[in-house]
């Protein structure tokens, strides 16, 4: 996966899993989906939650500077013995989410809006686990609830409950390029050098 991407499936699987219940079914799976879907087919049907990508802008506020040295490319690729790659810190962003749910019946916008003000948003606050390609670590994102909006409506004469969390995570770019490099194979510590300027003493 990539920049973007990760967020979009790691949000997608924070929000799965919401289940409500009514006078007719003891358990019932919210639907998540992306709500301008290119490869994803569905049927709609009630309750569902929409993931839309609003905007993204560089977050400077948390920018550093300077290169990364590791084993694997943030995950990449596949460790080789005696080699690191070298890279700069990738750029900081923030990415704007839209969450929309959409239910017909009371009782599961409710069970909805607890779920994600209680769960997800806990304080108004939460996180995203981001996996690696290889599977071997995890990283964790900021997920910040920055408004929440009570939009119900009427559609074909029927209520349609729908509320809309618009939300920050915290991400950076991916490291566009890497020099392959050897690792050190030794270190030399207090090792006295002949590279000495006149008048000056080794230390």
């Amino acid at each position: 996966m990539s920049f973007i991407l990760s967020e979009d499936l790691a949000l997608k699987n924070r929000l799965s899993g919401i289940t409500v219940v009514d006078e007719k079914n003891a358990s019932r799976t919210v639907g998540v989906w992306f709500a301008s879907p290119d490869v994803e087919s569905r049927a709609q049907s009630y309750p569902y939650v929409t993931i839309e990508l609003l905007d993204f802008k560089e977050a400077g506020y948390r920018q550093h500077s300077g290169v990364f040295d590791d084993s694997d490319r943030q995950g990449t690729i596949a460790p080789v013995a005696n080699t690191i790659y070298t890279y700069e810190i990738p750029v900081a962003w923030d990415l704007m989410y839209q969450i929309t749910s959409y239910a017909r019946h009371p009782r599961h916008d409710r069970a909805i809006i607890d779920h994600m003000l209680n769960k997800v948003f806990v304080a108004k606050r939460g996180y995203l686990a981001v996996p690696n390609d290889l599977g071997t670590e995890t990283g964790y994102r900021h997920l910040i609830l920055e408004e929440f909006t009570k939009r119900d409506t009427i559609e074909d004469n029927r209520r349609l409950y729908r509320n809309v969390f618009t939300v920050t995570v915290s991400s950076e770019g991916t490291a566009a390029s890497a020099v392959t490099s050897l690792a050190a194979q030794t270190i030399k510590i207090n090792a006295t050098t002949t590279n000495i300027p006149p008048g000056q003493q080794p230390v």
